[in-house]
């Protein structure tokens, strides 16, 4: 069944990216999919996203939800139906605090999205959020704060580099209930725009396994954050 159209309001976008080996990438990746390489890297990470008055686009307000998400992705590239190049996000996993999310996107749309306790703490330019599913697969702790200096390692030239790197892949691609299909959406914003975070604290159940990761093949590169953007998934 197709999605309908939503909206609503990225209340809070934490955009956690490591720098990673490429040809681990690959083999992490289904075979449709390669991951963009940058300056020598491929980009993984994870979005911490608040998502605030969300619903079917035009529907009232006592039909929307407010949910605390996370998402681990890689930035890929692929071709479309047309034979086109395009690139996207690669998402093999969404964990939410939202039982709407899980009954409504799992079973109607067949979109897993896994059940999820957030602990969440903002104030000041501060922000600290934990994640621990129910399963018990995902753990995730990142504690960060505002800054106006983006690392000057960092796989990406600049933050305004990196930034239209992520509004680029504005495609969405999940795996399904079926294991030969994909579930794909867009994300349109009104608006862009990102700011540096300087991270004090990082935990991450996916990118520290080192069974996947072996040491030295990744390593955390910066942090973004959006906040109040009006938005529509297609």
């Amino acid at each position: 069944m197709k999605m309908p159209k939503l909206n609503g309001t990225i209340d809070r976008r934490m955009l956690i990216n490591y720098r990673v080996d490429p040809e681990l990438v690959k083999g992490l990746l289904p075979p449709q999919l390669d991951p963009i390489v940058i300056n020598g890297y491929a980009s993984g990470g994870i979005c911490l996203l608040r998502l605030k008055n969300i619903g079917m686009k035009y529907s009232p307000s006592v039909m929307r939800v407010t949910s605390e998400n996370a998402a681990h992705r890689f930035l890929v590239k692929y071709k479309n139906a047309d034979h086109e190049n395009c690139c996207g996000v690669y998402i093999p996993r969404r964990d939410t605090d939202s039982m709407l999310n899980i009954l409504v996107a799992g079973k109607i749309f067949s979109w897993p999205h896994y059940a999820a306790r957030f602990d969440v703490e903002e104030g000041n330019g501060s922000y600290k959020v934990q994640m621990q599913s129910k399963d018990l697969n995902t753990r995730l702790h990142v504690q960060a704060s505002l800054t106006d200096k983006f690392p000057g390692d960092s796989m990406f030239g600049s933050i305004d580099h990196a930034s239209s790197a992520f509004q680029s892949c504005s495609v969405g691609i999940s795996p399904s209930n079926t294991s030969s299909q994909f579930n794909v959406i867009k994300l349109k914003t009104e608006t862009w725009s990102v700011r540096p975070l300087q991270v004090q604290k990082l935990q991450s159940s996916f990118f520290d396994d080192t069974s996947l990761f072996p040491r030295g093949s990744i390593h955390f590169d910066h942090a973004l954050l959006m906040e109040g953007i009006a938005h529509e998934w297609s």
